[in-house]
């Protein structure tokens, strides 16, 4: 019976694993064509801000500079609890932009979810009725606005997901791995979005209608991974979430292990919070298709069972079961393999993502072991460079 068990759980860990490699590679061949549209839909632009002097005035630049009607947006950046200039930076573009930028500085509060609060409390603000979302690091291209526009004339559309790039692929050796990572997972959103599948709002380059946000009760304060449990409950009621390649955009990936480490520990605990959300919704094949990205850490927990294969050899299960092992392996490194040369990543990296790949498995069960053990959920802003390692498109 253990025999059983061990094979079934290491094929269905590496068909997943085998599912969402192609995604990626389906999302990577992906070249859609959108329509831009200049003045028809209004935008509030939130951006929450702590400590982000560094690279707020980069973000604020391309938003004052938008192709598109100024009269028809506004920027509304909330800071709070900065203890660097990130107010000063906001109140010079308010200055400059009076009739476009708006700051905002929060009371001091407890809530697990900086960044929720900040979102929440600037919906009740807004002036228009599609809220854009963007985190201080992102640069985005100088016609998102333009694209979102059109996508927005689909009443059944709540919410719209830009393509995200790192900015810093080739700063360090953390860099790199960390684009990998977060490039495998961006184009299996592609990959998804073409299929018709399951759309995450991701955090950043975001669009959705504030109407909807409020009839699901906003964003989550006591959630670590707000975005995801916003997707899953727009899906559940119904509502279409829609992947754009053409609104573009760039963000920074964690520039040390520290920074690296706290950001995607944040991130797999989240998906934890996200399960219970799954109870009493209609099911579809983007709602199973949610749940596999919020079982992603289980998934990724249950690779585990790879290394006790030895104790079921030398059986004709063994034999089943690390073939699937290394068919998934292989598939994942030729995923990473053109990852890695479409985005000028050196080769060696394609062959230690592998590696990389226990070190990921590792924090998913540290996560795991956070949320068993009930240890206080904390939102933990990263860190960052404000460095730029890649040409960034108009």
């Amino acid at each position: 019976m253990l025999d059983e068990i061990i094979a079934f759980i290491s094929i269905l860990v590496s068909s997943w694993s085998v599912y969402n490699s192609f995604l990626a590679i389906y999302g990577i061949t992906w070249n859609k064509i959108e329509t831009k549209d200049f003045s028809d839909k209004t935008f509030s632009i939130i951006i929450p801000a702590k400590n982000e002097e560094k690279v707020l005035g980069r973000l604020l630049d391309r938003m004052v500079n938008q192709e598109y009607d100024k009269s028809k947006y506004e920027i509304i950046v909330v800071e709070d609890g900065s203890t660097d200039n990130t107010y000063q930076v906001c109140k010079q573009y308010e200055n400059l932009y009076d009739n476009l930028v708006h700051c905002i500085k929060l009371n001091p509060s407890n809530v697990p979810n900086g960044k929720s609060r900040a979102l929440n409390y600037a919906m009740k603000v807004a002036k228009h009725e599609i809220i854009g979302i963007f985190d201080a690091d992102t640069v985005p291209r100088l016609d998102v606005l333009s694209y979102a526009s059109s996508v927005f004339n689909d009443p059944q559309v709540a919410g719209v997901q830009g393509k995200l790039i790192p900015i810093n692929v080739r700063e360090n050796i953390i860099t790199r791995f960390a684009s990998l990572e977060e490039l495998y997972y961006e184009y299996s959103i592609a990959g998804r979005a073409r299929l018709g599948l399951f759309v995450p709002l991701e955090g950043t380059c975001t669009f959705v209608r504030k109407s909807v946000v409020q009839e699901v009760g906003g964003w989550n304060e006591y959630s670590l991974t707000e975005d995801l449990d916003l997707s899953i409950r727009l899906v559940s009621k119904g509502y279409k979430i829609v992947y754009v390649p053409s609104i573009m955009a760039w963000r920074e990936v964690p520039i040390s292990l520290r920074w690296l480490i706290k950001q995607r520990l944040r991130w797999y605990r989240g998906h934890f919070e996200v399960n219970l959300k799954l109870k009493g919704s209609k099911i579809d094949l983007r709602i199973i298709d949610g749940a596999l990205i919020v079982l992603t850490p289980i998934f990724m927990v249950l690779n585990l069972v790879n290394y006790s294969l030895i104790l079921i050899y030398p059986t004709s299960l063994f034999i089943v079961a690390t073939a699937f092992v290394s068919a998934a392996s292989f598939v994942s490194f030729i995923t990473a393999l053109t990852i890695s040369k479409r985005h000028l990543i050196e080769f060696p990296y394609s062959i230690l993502s592998l590696v990389y790949m226990n070190f990921v498995v590792l924090l998913n069960i540290t996560a795991l072991l956070l949320e068993i053990t009930r240890r206080p959920r904390i939102w933990v802003k990263t860190e960052r460079s404000g460095k730029v390692f890649t040409e960034i498109g108009r």
